[in-house]
């Protein structure tokens, strides 16, 4: 965070300067206002120069502050922006086995919500916190350039105002943290519920699941009266102990009225100038309070950005992929024993059927070659072109190693979109011929609105062509004709069995002899 905080550090740097000239201009109005007054008691110098530049300064002011406003907006918004493609981009270079050890909803919520807060209770709070210090720092030293006992009197106020303006901060902090998290729980929940509509429709179970969400959000929701209240209750008492400070500040600056020591005109300049005291001293409570809130929040952000930190020191796989080996592995998963001291090869020009019950660990044994797993899970080792697979770059074995499975990943496009996926990719012709995709087919939209238009043999055609549509050295198919017709079956097998010169792995759960008499080996689990 530091790292992208510092290079926006000029934008914040130009913040703090306007914030200084805007702060010196408003302190110059507070005495000239108190000269026009001085010279409608004395009515011993011109009240026309005194209005005009009373007026000029006012346009000034409203300039630089115009000006203020756009910068520290461009401020936050740079930053959100860094924030944000550094977030995706350390998403980007996780390992699967990371990426899925935490679910989708926690990057969800750190890419939307989070940000929002950060950009909300801190980046617009660090900002407008100088701007308080400065304009507090200004107004006082004006007020001593005024007089400096009335000055040493207003700093005793303030500093009693600033102290007690921080009671509500650690209770404000904690209602944010709980907001946060319970904000992410019911992320999940609507995300799952409207990801099992379709469930839930034809089960007849939305009125039961409607009576948990209610339940649940009204717990949500009252969590968010807790830190709603707690925001406005905290800039409430700010408010109330700036009253009680004003009338104060007030009270003593008649006396030195009364005294002799101060002209009217000059205490309205230093009641004025007061404006510019216990406001920004309130800001600046309030300020302190929200950014105390975004602690966890950024440490979310440096826990997902550490794998940007960090470079990759393994091994790229440059060369052809000719041999996969899998030796003495043993495996539990689920509290289930999959694999004990198991050992099979993979080799290049032949194909191979994994066949099995469910639960066996087919899925499992191919994912280890794709580093679906930590080496922690398992022992033995997954060797590509005899390397230990948990020293090669992952970016490289994916580039060589295609693994196809069936997925509801879709973007707004044509179907030849989704299959190309913005890559710029020249398709053989024969590729769409096989997989019997005509262009009236590849021309279809299936945006939003239209996905269920795309029935799920095509689909899995689509998930297929996806990969083909590249050179790979190895292909793996899971599962890819499972709930498919006799006829699209055969389309796709058909297209597997005329790939040449690769490592191919296919799981299957086909019992048909025929089929499986044209793989080279057949791996039962």
């Amino acid at each position: 965070m530091n790292r992208i905080l510092k290079k926006h550090s000029f934008k914040y740097l130009l913040t703090i300067i306007l914030s200084i000239l805007t702060s010196f201009l408003f302190s110059v109005f507070a005495i000239r206002l108190g000269k026009v007054i001085d010279v409608v008691v004395n009515k011993n110098s011109s009240l026309k120069d005194k209005i005009l530049s009373c007026i000029l300064i006012i346009f000034l002011w409203f300039v630089l502050s115009s000006i203020f406003s756009y910068v520290k907006s461009k401020y936050a918004s740079d930053v959100i922006k860094d924030l944000k493609m550094h977030l995706y981009n350390s998403i980007g270079k996780k390992e699967i086995s990371d990426y899925m050890s935490v679910s989708n909803e926690y990057y969800l919520n750190n890419l939307t919500k989070n940000i929002d807060f950060y950009n909300d209770n801190y980046l617009g709070p660090k900002c407008d916190i100088v701007s308080n210090i400065i304009s507090a720092i200004v107004s006082v030293g004006t007020i001593f350039f005024i007089n400096w006992k009335l000055g040493l009197s207003f700093v005793a106020v303030t500093l009693v105002t600033i102290i007690l303006s921080q009671l509500p901060g650690v209770i404000m902090a904690k209602k944010t943290v709980k907001f946060s998290e319970r904000n992410a729980d019911n992320l999940k929940l609507i995300n799952n519920n409207l990801s099992g509509f379709e469930q839930i429709k034809l089960l007849n179970l939305f009125n039961i699941f409607q009576n948990i969400f209610k339940k649940k959000d009204n717990d949500f929701e009252n969590v968010r009266l807790e830190y709603m209240f707690a925001s406005r209750f905290a800039n409430t008492l700010g408010i109330f102990f700036s009253f009680f400070a004003q009338l104060a500040c007030m009270s003593i600056g008649i006396w030195f009225v009364l005294q002799g020591n101060l002209t009217v005109g000059l205490l309205i300049s230093s009641i004025n100038l007061l404006n510019g005291v216990f406001s920004p001293v309130q800001e600046f409570a309030q300020n302190k309070n929200l950014m105390g809130t975004v602690k966890d929040i950024v440490k979310n952000f440096e826990d997902i950005m550490a794998t940007d930190n960090e470079e990759s020191l393994d091994i790229k796989l440059n060369d052809n992929v000719n041999s996969i080996a899998i030796k003495n592995l043993s495996m539990d998963f689920k509290d289930k024993h999959i694999f004990d001291n198991y050992n099979v090869n993979f080799e290049s020009n032949k194909k191979y059927a994994i066949v099995g019950e469910s639960g066996r660990g087919k899925s499992t044994l191919v994912k280890l070659i794709m580093k679906y797993y930590p080496s922690s899970s398992y022992s033995g080792e997954v060797l590509i072109n005899e390397t230990n697979i948990n020293k090669i770059d992952t970016e490289s074995l994916f580039n060589k190693i295609a693994y196809i499975q069936r997925n509801d990943f879709y973007v707004d496009g044509t179907i030849k979109d989704n299959i190309e996926l913005y890559r710029n990719l020249k398709v053989q012709q024969g590729l769409y011929d096989q997989l019997k995709f005509t262009g009236d087919f590849l021309n279809k939209n299936i945006e939003d609105g239209s996905r269920n238009l795309v029935s799920t043999g095509e689909k899995q055609r689509i998930d297929i062509l996806r990969f083909l549509v590249k050179d790979y050295d190895v292909l793996i198919f899971d599962e890819p004709t499972s709930n498919l017709d006799r006829e699209t079956s055969k389309i796709i097998f058909d297209l597997i069995f005329k790939i040449s010169n690769k490592i191919v792995i296919v799981i299957t759960h086909t019992n048909d002899e025929n089929t499986l008499n044209k793989f080279d080996e057949v791996i039962r689990l």
